[in-house]
């Protein structure tokens, strides 16, 4: 953004070489996240939610009665 003009700057027009930079990164990490969400969840956490969920139902338990 360092080449932006006054005028650019006022009325918010990029480059379009920052245009580009900004479209590449996003895709970049777009793609990185769709591969973190098809990791599997590791077997401590999905021992940690059990445990927490046992503690809700728990909690719900003793609320109602």
């Amino acid at each position: 953004m360092a080449d932006m003009t006054e005028t650019d700057v006022r009325t918010g027009k990029r480059k379009s070489s920052d245009d580009e930079v900004h479209s590449h990164i996003g895709s970049r990490l777009k793609a990185y996240y769709d591969r973190v969400l098809t990791e599997p969840v590791p077997d401590r956490f999905e021992n940690l939610l059990r445990q927490l969920d046992a503690q809700s139902a728990s909690q719900n338990g003793q609320e109602q009665g």
